[in-house]
């Protein structure tokens, strides 16, 4: 994926229209400009037009619903309120495809309404623009954005925070392990099934109540802390959280199977209007469309008959002058003798301009003709293209349509978010009164998850030693049992090879960037909590409260660089303020060897203190683009110009 255009109308500080176009073929993309003056609000303009309410920005930001946070952006100096954000990209798998997504949105009315339009190789698309929540999760999951587009100020806290959900649970996205939840889920269907055919089997009842048992407390364990994680994090209302499950719906294709009946409506109409375009070219061709075949002839008989039918008219004057020079040359008292030689010249030219007569058409056949010739045959041309034109339109939006009544939906899914979408709706209504009570109920579901799983481990270790000889019920338990252990034991196995890959690859990362090389010999992730500690050469373990904020930060660009190489994506990358924590030497391995290396596209926000003039000439080489932000104090807007902070002596 690479970013071709950004295009900010009325964004924030960027009043009218303010348009980044990237054409360089260097992996480094260069905005400077100083504090305040649109660099954060370019990667929030990045992350809300792919994203919008599901945004990771507008998650963290204070505003209370997504409506407010877009009204926020409307710049206030112009006295058009209307605003809207532009972003091109082209995605080349295989196939080049480009794709222009468009959101707009005024403040005039009281209501803020949000309009999005997607354009795919320069032609709207109707299904993008109603599923892009959907598309977009397909090219770079929201759960991964933040490997990708980050604010270097604001990532130096996760290296020493092991209780960072945000960062693990977007590490465990990557790892990918959920088809083995969907296995054990099939065994435990089929062990109730069983446990239903051996009631009269104590033993076996015992081991699935005690299971029943125990995964209810876990369960319990994992709601308190995902309660306790909303609170943490100071989440926006319970609304906002309906919303974003709605916004969830349309992604995972809701809103396409609520217009499958329309669709299919609107395919019949356009199959009734093509089989009447059809009908009306068949009427055609059978009537005048075939003598477009030999037009050229009708015109030259045309053509003809014109010469005769004047020929004939001068032949009538001719005789009418005999006539009238009779009634002239009795009343005329003079001399008519010339008169009559001019009447005997015109009767010569007329007998020697007379052309052979061929077709002898009637005044009205010659009409007709004419008509044929000027008007009728050109109509039922233009009709054949029109029609031939719209057949054509309409036999690509009936494969279009058909292309969307094929699409496979998970109605599984649908039916849980369905459910959430419940469940949040009553957790509304009982947040306040249940606050005071989740530590209390953790420490106590938490003690009770311990003792009933030490419980059940050993319950099930005495029933599987002795469980050889019962019959096939129980030996049907029996070997769920085991595979369920043995698919938890993988798990964490599968689990444990993949974050030591990803522990490998920060090492590798970190040693590229690292200053101090002997200080960090390792870095280790546990397969289980995915806490990251840090090992010296001798083995011991690192302090992370010992490093300093530039190396804190080092190491969270070391992580967020491995997790980018390890997710396989080839995606830009946008980094704010990328150095303000680091010194000389730490920002010189960024420069030197992170930017060339972060991804495809490197888009850097910096001020002139970062990136000053020693630094850019070590970038130049790797340089594509260049743009300044300058701020004007009158109008209170930022506009765009060509080269790296213009006027700082670079």
């Amino acid at each position: 994926m690479i970013i071709k255009k950004l295009t900010l109308c009325n964004f924030g500080v960027y009043a009218g229209e303010n348009t980044f176009i990237f054409k360089g073929k260097k992996p480094i993309v260069l905005v400077g400009g100083m504090n305040g003056r649109g660099k954060t609000t370019f990667l929030e303009a990045v992350l809300l037009a792919l994203y919008g309410s599901s945004s990771f920005a507008y998650s963290e930001s204070k505003q209370k619903s997504y409506t407010q946070y877009l009204r926020s952006f409307v710049n206030r100096s112009e006295s058009n309120k209307t605003c809207s954000i532009e972003l091109e990209f082209d995605i080349n798998n295989e196939v080049k495809e480009n794709y222009i997504v468009k959101r707009e949105w005024n403040t005039i009315t009281k209501i803020t309404k949000e309009k999005i339009s997607v354009y795919k190789d320069s032609s709207y698309n109707e299904f993008l623009t109603n599923n892009w929540p959907m598309f977009v999760e397909n090219i770079l999951p929201s759960a991964l954005s933040s490997f990708f587009f980050f604010d270097g100020e604001k990532i130096a806290e996760l290296a020493v925070d092991n209780t960072n959900v945000q960062l693990k649970n977007s590490i465990r996205s990557m790892l990918g392990i959920s088809v083995l939840d969907v296995l054990s889920n099939d065994i435990m269907r089929n062990l109730k099934k069983t446990n239903k055919e051996a009631e009269d089997n104590k033993n076996s009842e015992g081991v699935q109540a005690l299971r029943e048992e125990k995964e209810k407390a876990i369960e319990v364990l994992a709601s308190i802390d995902a309660k306790i994680e909303e609170l943490s994090r100071k989440l926006v209302e319970g609304s906002d959280k309906l919303e974003r499950l709605h916004q969830l719906y349309t992604a995972k294709g809701g809103d396409a199977i609520d217009r499958r009946h329309e669709t299919v409506k609107k395919r019949a109409s356009f199959m009734a209007d093509l089989s009447g375009k059809e009908s009306r070219l068949y009427e055609l061709t059978a009537n005048k469309l075939p003598l477009l075949l030999v037009k050229d002839l009708i015109r030259d008989i045309k053509l003809q008959a014109t010469d005769e039918h004047s020929d004939m008219l001068m032949k009538q004057v001719a005789v009418q002058l005999d006539g009238l020079y009779e009634q002239f040359e009795a009343e005329y008292t003079g001399e008519a003798k010339a008169s009559l030689k001019f009447i005997n010249y015109v009767k010569e030219q007329v007998n020697s301009d007379q052309s052979e007569t061929i077709y002898e058409l009637s005044d009205q056949a010659l009409f007709q003709i004419n008509n044929l010739v000027e008007s009728s045959m050109n109509n039922v041309a233009n009709e054949a293209r029109n029609i031939l034109e719209s057949k054509k339109n309409l036999e690509k939006q009936i494969r279009e349509l058909d292309s969307y009544l094929s699409l496979d939906i998970n109605d599984k899914d649908l039916q849980e978010i369905h459910k959430q979408i419940k469940v949040t709706e009553q957790d509304i209504i009982d947040y306040r009164v249940k606050m005071l009570e989740l530590d209390r109920q953790r420490s106590a579901a938490n003690s009770k998850v311990m003792t009933i799983t030490a419980e059940f481990s050993k319950y099930v270790e005495s029933y599987l030693s002795t469980a050889e000889l019962r019959d096939s019920s129980d030996r049907t338990i029996k070997y769920s049992n085991m595979a369920l252990n043995i698919i938890e034991n993988y798990k964490v196995e599968l689990q444990k090879r993949k974050t030591d890959i990803l522990a490998d690859t920060i090492t590798d990362c970190y040693k590229k960037l690292a200053n101090k090389k002997n200080l960090i010999r390792k870095i280790v992730m546990n397969s289980e909590t995915l806490d990251i500690q840090y090992l010296s050469e001798d083995g011991k373990e690192v302090p992370k409260d010992s490093l300093s904020a530039g190396e804190k930060q080092l190491m969270v660009i070391s992580i967020l660089w491995a997790l980018a190489i390890c997710s396989r994506k080839k995606l830009p990358v946008i980094i704010d303020t990328p150095l303000s924590r680091l010194d000389s030497l730490h920002r010189k391995s960024l420069i030197t060897i992170y930017f060339p290396n972060a991804g495809e596209q490197t888009i850097i926000l910096s001020t002139d203190s970062e990136i000053d003039a020693r630094y850019y000439k070590l970038m130049k080489e790797n340089i594509g683009d260049e743009f300044t932000l300058n701020y004007d104090e009158t109008t209170k807007s930022t506009t765009i110009e060509s080269g790296y902070l213009i006027g700082a002596k670079i």
